[in-house]
């Protein structure tokens, strides 16, 4: 278990203790002198000096030391993203050094930032309304079903005139609603997806699949991005298809760009955004930009230009409607692209149904707090049942090997469907109407205190 220490960690630790936790497996992290003093006087004063304070930055012992926590339990204290605490990079180192084991929870304790500053509410409503406007759906805020469409199929625009039909002014409008989803949003997309396709493409093995390096592919990704009508369709995937590649679409939004179908920032708003883009990959800094626009282009890239050979056939040269069974989604390439990189990539998948939230203002504060708990899973169960790249096309015509791989794969589809439809789409054995089949929502926040 770990924990951010502060001048009195013992009252984390006696709670922790009393639920049940063994004292020698709970470390506390602190790096600033004076309140490192204190915590360690609060500690020598105790009925047991047992826990572990560490004197440095939470992020920089895991990415130096190689602990893995059941627990980590991260309060900020400060906004997410943050330009003075590295809130970001610390959640995304968390994930980039592998420090939750294999089955953990993660929870944070972001506070909302000071939206009384015009330029502050304008800098987070420009990240926020980035972020959520090309997702398929967005929290309806009802216990019953806390789902309901997107912005993009509401009509909306990302931001202008009419006010009333732009998410930036809803944001606004309705900052701790729309602020609360973004940071859960966030951390999901940063242990599936993000962080560990930035860390595949840091890590030597990117060349054993593709042709190009993520830096040269994302040069062919421009006509993802913006429409041409020179091309035979027209580009403009992003736009199009925003919900199939939101994470791209907020990416090229969150830019300077005269381009009217995305999101403009206010100018005063880029030093945030370029603290939240600098952090999305973790320490030391991966050009997240990159590596997502490369895998957007591979995964919507029909012919396989950019694979090698055994991905190419893999991918591209498989015939998957002819030999795999049809289910409610129709078998694609989407079933191998995403399963095979994660053997190397190491994705953490979130648990929706178990995932709880709330938010509260401590006695005596005035600061709005965002509480999310959330249980990962490195789901090894379901990726390590494939066998080598080479391999895997050979693996699907065993009846009952490609089963039991489908059916794994749409138990983790039915937590992804509504939240994550950019790196595995399609994967449904049973369709969400059929009953005990239906997909995983995530709880309404809840106001506590």
């Amino acid at each position: 278990m770990a924990y951010l220490a502060g001048p009195e960690p013992m009252n984390d630790f006696d709670e922790l203790v009393g639920l049940g936790v063994h004292p020698h497996s709970i470390y506390a992290f602190e790096s600033e002198n004076k309140t490192f003093n204190e915590a360690l006087a609060s500690a020598k004063a105790s009925d047991y000096p047992l826990i572990k304070i560490i004197k440095m930055p939470m992020d920089r012992y895991l990415q130096a030391v190689p602990m893995m926590f059941d627990v980590i339990y991260f309060d900020a204290c400060g906004p997410l993203p943050s330009t003075s605490q590295a809130t970001l990079r610390t959640v995304a180192n968390i994930f980039r050094y592998q420090r939750l084991n294999p089955l953990g929870v993660l929870i944070t304790n972001f506070a909302k930032p000071d939206i009384g500053d015009v330029a502050q509410l304008h800098a987070y409503s420009d990240i926020v309304s980035a972020y959520l406007y090309p997702k398929g759906m967005l929290e309806s805020g009802k216990p019953e079903w806390n789902m309901t469409d997107g912005a993009v199929a509401h009509g909306m625009i990302p931001k202008g005139q009419p006010e009333d039909e732009s998410l930036f002014h809803k944001v606004k409008a309705d900052f701790s609603n729309f602020y609360g989803q973004y940071i859960t949003r966030q951390l999901f997309d940063l242990a599936s997806f993000i962080v560990p396709m930035a860390r595949l493409s840091a890590s030597g093995l990117w060349p054993h699949f593709f042709t190009k390096s993520p830096v040269e592919l994302a040069l062919h990704a421009a006509e993802q991005i913006s429409f041409d009508e020179t091309l035979e369709f027209g580009g403009g995937d992003y736009i199009v298809d925003a919900d199939m590649n939101p994470l791209g679409w907020t990416l090229a939004s969150l830019n300077k760009h005269k381009d009217e179908d995305y999101l403009a920032p206010d100018a005063s708003s880029f030093k945030l955004i370029d603290t939240w883009r600098r952090e999305l990959g973790g320490f030391p800094n991966i050009p997240v930009d990159d590596v997502i626009h490369a895998y957007l282009l591979l995964r919507n890239d029909g012919d396989g230009q950019w694979l090698k050979p055994a991905m190419k056939e893999l991918l591209a040269g498989y015939d998957y409607m002819q030999n795999m069974y049809m289910f409610c989604d129709v078998p694609t390439s989407e079933l191998a692209l995403f399963p095979v990189l994660a053997q190397y990539a190491m994705p953490y998948h979130y648990n929706v149904e178990q995932t709880r939230r709330y938010t509260y203002v401590a006695e005596g504060k005035s600061t709005e707090m965002f509480l999310d708990v959330i249980p990962f899973d490195t789901c090894r169960y379901l990726y390590d049942w494939l066998p080598s790249t080479e391999l895997v096309q050979a693996s699907f015509g065993t009846e009952a090997h490609q089963l039991v791989y489908r059916f794994a794969l749409d138990g983790l589809m039915k937590h992804t469907i509504r939240y994550n439809n950019e790196y595995v789409f399609g994967g449904h054995v049973m369709g969400v109407n059929d009953d005990g089949y239906s997909e995983r929502l995530i709880s309404v926040r809840q106001k506590i205190g």
